[in-house]
């Protein structure tokens, strides 16, 4: 039956009503992975599939479903292979397709990249199978693996029919027609949704039944009708459902290799007998789709397109945010506009296209993704075309060079086409950036004919005074830079009528993904509305701020993007204040829910920051608080799972303030029953005991919420001005002289902007589009807002095992010993530097005194003494033993309390290896162990409360106090100078003899690695990574030292030498020959080449070998820029000890998180498998750079021992690489 036979009666039996339709679909919410896998799971046989985010959970839920031993619509249990590689689950899938399966693959980016060769082979062998991509950028710049169409597009010359579905409900759809289409067409195809947007959203749809999938699909082994001339010829009128190319009873070889006879004879074959199949049978896969579930797809859809003047073109989950959009425009202003969805890309229905947008006033296509060399993007490349085709019919009207498509009569025919780059790597797209689009197109619009949407390149009022600087440069190099941004005039709300949007901001780790699922769904179940529900995804770890979206209404929610118009917010998160606008966007009269251990509603609103004061007053937000932690804590029997349930307590917390049950005319016992049976089906399988204590967190959390009623605006002259100061650890690095590795300018260019939560509003500038961070800018980061505890050293238990500052991935719990002078100093100099020095006549003399005195006061003392008591006694003892009198005497006693305040209880212990040990050898010698903890980096995992056996380290609560504590003791710490080698109980570092834990003690080694990045909290990768680092410096360091020093020592030997040989050669005995020298060179620089020019002139010989004085002076050269790079260098910090190649993976995750690196070396990362071969080429080209050096040093030796032959030696360092390097 033709296309057009089925769509016909299809049109009759939809005039009956849906009611009719056999199988209309389960309603359930689900996300587009699962929605995906529902369908696979009950029609396809086999699946290869190597995981690569965000399409990893088809594979793994296709996993979950075979390892469960369910049996599909054929009878069969299903298959799955995860191979060692994208490349190789292609093939994996290839040959199960080959024996007749009906077979699926699943992946992403680099992984569909990585298969690419492997899949012109499927379609030339015809195989019927279907890839299932979650849609994602590409790494280009850099790594992200969020919604991109690159790799969509990027194997769009392979011969797979191409579909991309707009939605979970497409997705589900279209991965059952794909088969059919596969199957009828034989030829394999892609079914594609966005990565996250689609992949990861939950909402609402009709499941395709498993009977759908059995009538409509059937069994691979069927026997049915041939459907195309060119498969009768070769199979006759009947054929497998799949066709076998691997058969014992039937064989054949596939795979074959064809040469100048036949190879084009075989590609050309394709396009007749098969490719231009797949138009027709596409159209009959949809109309038969259509006949059994009443819901329509066609190769391009269409939404108010017909009596429109303009049309916005796309793929994807934009979608139906246009056609939003398009609704607002038409009903807001009269605009008549309509949206126009490729659900079909290959082949590309260019006979649709053509006829569609003839005679509009403009069409613009909007396409995730960017190919800046290319003359258009992949869609207008495509659009275009088919303009020119639909032109040049004209020329013949009745002989139409392209019958099947629209004849233009004239240019007029031929709309203005408009090309629009967005939302790449899953930049939210506002409504405003399609109304930006729209009105580019208008008759007083700009008419920009490319563009990219919702970001700036120049902003119109720059944020600092830096910035405006910046800003006018960028503009005087490339004027019209500004002009390839747009922004829409507006950003409209376009939720529906009666809808509820929630918006949470919590911590990684924290549960709320897990409560914002059990909140969407009790409110699908509960209120039977249609519901969007999304967290949002970065690389960001546990510990790390998030943001979950959640909306649910009584009609289809078309919006695709962060909600920035929300009637509650709900933040478990206390400290969302210090890095977030936790207000914005919410509505007037809407309600805001936030974690708090207050005491009083009074004191809780004393802790909002008056900024956010005044909003809640001036919008009449309703604020609660409610201490879900220690509910959690309360109610968890598992101690793991208490940050977790503390969210769960939200739920409950969530309806108590919302207006959503009075709304649905709910009782309490109602709500409950809801909540308890969502709990059940997420936590039934691990127990009872699981479900009630999360109920019961629930039930507190409805129960224990409590309002606060605003009270008058706090001052707000601490909080003024908004301008972020330079973080602490970042103040004392260099300046770099490259200002792409300047931290400095990072800072004020990037780093202020994420540290005020605007990291989205970083310019499009050259910096970012190079893709490269400066080192160690992780320091911008304060992680002292996403901790509630922190560790707290008690001395007098300590025992110096070093396990803590061993085991602590942050950075944040360093270990320092000192000898008691270098402490006293050091405070004595902070008493000077913090605005005393005039005041200070005694205290350094006293110093010396008390020093003595603390030592004799530890002769006498246990190792478990406090020595904070002992320092006490110890300025008492010196001030009572001074000769001073009267006034001198109180002024001695005013600078011993400076110095006791600059202390500020800043806590030593004496330990047996630092201090016993040492003094037991050498009376005087013992150093002071110090425990302190890093503010700014520890993100409260405890990992060294845990390791601690001596009980030295105890968590405690944070509070404002502590952190100042915290801050004050870092804030010596980092004046005291580091370990002395004496303490560092290694004996060679080399063969690794000793006490290595010690190498720790040294700042040096301890603090490269800076932390401040996205990792987990307790993440042992990177505790794994600070010790490699850690190691790696303290190797290095005396490695480099000797270095250094021999580069020293030649450069003065060199020079010397030099000057022995001029002086013995140069005779400036004769004072008329060298007045008459000096005569001649005049006002000139006086140079030994232009003195021995000179000369060379009046004695007429050559008294200096010029060739030899130019070689000298270059190696003096060479050595003095060497010893520079390593003393100084570029960045001021010289030449780093190390460098390091990552393979993709949680520590790129973590590790290069723009902007917060945490390596103080160059490090790389390029794909996923490649990090050797990119190692072994770096580390060629880094030792032809290293080579220079050495050939300098040994040059100069040479030079030295007068062994230096040129005839020889010019030829050997002209080969002069790694190899001939000594060990």
């Amino acid at each position: 039956m033709s296309a057009l036979s089925f769509r016909k009666k299809n049109e009759t039996q939809g005039e009956k009503g849906e009611g009719n339709f056999k199988y209309p679909g389960s309603r359930a919410a689900l996300d587009g992975n699962t929605a995906v896998i529902m369908c696979e799971r009950e029609s396809s046989d086999a699946a290869g599939a190597y995981p690569i985010t965000p399409s990893t959970q088809m594979g793994e839920y296709w996993a979950e479903a075979a390892a469960a031993g369910h049996i599909n619509v054929s009878g069969r249990p299903l298959i799955f292979i995860e191979p060692e590689g994208e490349h190789a689950a292609a093939a994996v899938t290839a040959g199960m397709s080959m024996t007749g399966m009906r077979s699926a693959n699943f992946s992403s980016g680099q992984g569909i990249a990585y298969m690419h060769e492997s899949l012109y082979a499927a379609v030339g062998t015809r195989l019927t199978y279907v890839l299932n991509v979650g849609a994602r950028a590409m790494t280009k710049s850099t790594l992200n693996v969020h919604a991109g169409h690159d790799d969509y597009h990027c194997v769009d010359d392979t011969g797979f029919f191409q579909m991309f579905a707009k939605n979970a409900q497409a997705a589900a759809d279209l991965n059952i027609i794909s088969h059919r289409i596969a199957e009828l067409s034989l030829t394999p195809g892609i079914i594609a949704q966005d990565g996250f947007l689609t992949t990861h959203l939950i909402e609402s749809m009709r499941v395709p039944e498993r009977a759908l999938i059995a009538e409509y699909l059937g069994q691979p082994d069927d026997i049915i009708d041939t459907p195309t001339p060119a498969q009768k010829i070769i199979y006759g009128e009947t054929r497998r459902r799949i066709p076998l190319l691997w058969d014992v009873d039937n064989p054949l070889m596939a795979g074959l290799v064809e040469n100048q006879d036949s190879y084009m004879q075989s590609v050309a074959a394709q396009r007749p007998f098969f490719f231009d199949h797949i138009q027709a049978l596409t159209e009959q896969a949809f109309e038969e789709f259509y006949a059994l579930t009443g819901r329509r797809y066609e190769r391009v859809m269409t939404y108010r397109a017909d009596d429109a003047d303009y049309l916005i073109v796309g793929q994807g989950s934009m979608v139906p945010s246009a056609e939003a959009v398009v609704d607002y425009l038409r009903e807001t202003r009269g605009l008549k506009v309509g949206v126009v969805d490729m659900l079909m890309f290959r082949p590309f229905p260019s006979d649709l296209i053509g006829r569609i947008i003839q005679g509009k006033k403009g069409v613009c296509v909007l396409e995730r993704l960017d190919q800046p060399l290319a003359v258009d993007l992949p869609l207008m490349r495509e659009i275009r075309a088919t303009v020119s085709k639909c032109l040049e019919n004209s020329k013949d009207p009745k002989n139409p060079a392209y019958p099947e498509l629209a004849a233009y009569k004239s240019l007029n025919d031929a709309p203005a086409l408009y090309s629009g780059s967005f939302g790449m790597g899953s930049r939210d797209l506002q409504p405003e950036g399609i109304v930006g689009a729209i009105e580019n197109m208008l008759e007083k619009g700009p008419r920009k004919k490319l563009f990219y949407l919702s970001i700036d390149f120049l902003r119109d009022e720059a944020i600092t005074p830096k910035q405006e600087i910046y800003q006018q440069t960028i503009q005087e190099a490339y004027p019209r830079v500004k002009e390839l941004a747009i922004r829409g005039s507006e950003n409209p709300n376009l939720m529906p009528k009666d809808s509820i949007t929630v918006r949470f901001h919590s911590i990684g780790g924290w549960g709320a993904i897990t409560t914002g699922k059990n909140l969407a769904m009790t409110l699908f179940d509960l209120l039977g509305y249609h519901m969007k529900a999304n967290p949002k995804y970065g690389s960001e770890k546990k510990g790390q701020p998030t943001t979950y979206y959640l909306s649910a209404a009584p009609e289809p929610i078309k919006i695709n993007c962060e909600y920035f118009y929300v009637d509650v917010v709900l933040s478990p998160d206390p400290n969302v204040f210090g890095h977030t606008n936790a207000l914005a966007g919410l509505k007037e009269g809407g309600v805001f829910i936030i974690q708090s251990d207050k005491e009083s509603p009074e004191e809780m609103w004393e802790s909002i920051p008056p900024t956010y004061q005044k909003i809640i007053i001036d919008k009449k937000i309703k604020v609660y608080y409610l201490d879900a932690f220690k509910i959690a804590r309360d109610e968890a029997t598992d101690a793991d799972l208490q940050l977790r349930m503390q969210g769960i307590a939200f739920q409950g917390a969530f309806f108590a303030a919302s207006p959503v049950m009075k709304q649905a005319g709910l009782t309490e016992e109602h709500l409950l029953d809801a909540i308890h049976d969502q709990l059940q089906e997420k936590f039934g399988s691990k127990g009872k005991r699981v479900v009630d204590d999360n109920m019961q967190v629930v039930k507190r959390g409805f129960d224990e919420i409590h309002e606060v009623v605003p009270g008058p605006i706090t001052d707000d002259s601490k909080t003024a001005g908004g301008k972020r100061k330079l973080p602490v650890m970042v103040k004392p690095l260099p300046q770099s002289k490259a200002p792409m590795s300047d931290i400095h300018r990072f800072w004020e260019q990037t780093g202020s902007f994420y540290a005020r939560g605007m990291g989205n509003d970083n310019l499009t500038d050259p910096f970012i589009g190079l893709g490269v961070m400066p080192p160690s800018t992780a320091l911008f980061r304060d992680m002292t807002g996403i901790r509630f505890d922190h560790p707290e050293w008690l001395p007098e238990n300590c025992t110096a095992c070093g396990d803590c500052y061993t085991v602590c991935p942050d950075t944040a719990i360093p270990g320092l010993v000192n000898e008691v002078g270098q402490v006293f100093d050091t405070v004595v100099n902070r008493v000077r530097k913090n605005g005393n020095g005039a005041q200070i006549e005694h205290l350094p003399k006293a110093a010396k005194l008390m020093e003595r005195n603390l030592h004799g006061l530890f002769k006498e003392a246990q190792e478990s003494d406090s020595v904070a008591a002992l320092m006490d006694e110890a300025m008492a003892q010196t001030v009572k033993q001074s000769e001073l009198q009267g006034g001198e005497k109180k002024k001695l006693q005013k600078e011993m309390d400076l110095f006791r305040e600059e202390l500020n209880g800043f806590q030593f212990a004496l330990t047996r290896p630092h201090y016993t040990l040492p003094e037991q050898d050498q009376p005087g010698s013992g150093g002071l162990l110090s425990i302190t903890v890093n503010p700014y980096t520890c993100k409260g995992c405890m990992e060294c409360v845990e390791v601690c056996d001596d009980d030295a380290l105890r968590p405690i609560k944070q509070t404002a106090e502590s952190v100042q504590l915290l801050r004050d003791n870092w804030d010596l710490w980092s004046d005291l100078p580091t370990t002395p080698a004496k303490y560092i109980r290694v004996d060679d570092i080399e063969e690794g003899i000793g006490a290595l834990q010690t190498i720790l003690l040294d700042k040096a080694n301890y603090l490269p690695f800076t932390s401040g990045d996205g990792a987990c909290m307790g993440c042992s990768e990177k505790t794994s990574l600070h010790i490699f680092t850690a190691t790696v410096e303290a190797l290095m360091q005396p490695r480099i030292a000797k270095h250094l020093a021999h580069v020293t020592e030649l450069i003065a030997r060199l020079k010397k030498h030099i000057q022995l040989r001029l002086a013995g050669e140069l005779n400036v005995s004769d004072p008329e020959v060298m007045a008459k020298v000096v005569d001649d060179i005049g006002d000139q620089d006086v140079t030994l080449a232009a003195i021995a020019a000179r000369m060379e002139t009046i004695e007429g010989s050559q008294p200096i070998d010029q060739s030899w004085l130019r070689r000298m002076t270059s190696l003096v050269a060479k050595l003095q820029d060497l010893k520079w790079k390593y003393v100084e260098g570029t960045t001021g910090r010289g030449r780093t000890s190390m460098g390091m190649i990552n393979s993709t993976g949680c520590t790129s995750a973590w590790g290069s998180t723009y902007p917060f690196n945490p390596y103080p070396c160059p490090w790389a990362n390029h794909l996923f498998q490649d990090s050797p071969s990119m190692a072994m080429g770096i580390f060629e080209g880094h030792m032809a750079m290293m080579a220079e050096g050495f050939k300098a040093i040994r040059a100069v030796e040479l030079e030295l021992e007068d062994k230096y032959k040129p005839a020889e030696h010019d030829d050997l360092f002209s080969y002069f690489s790694w190899r001939e390097f000594t060990v």
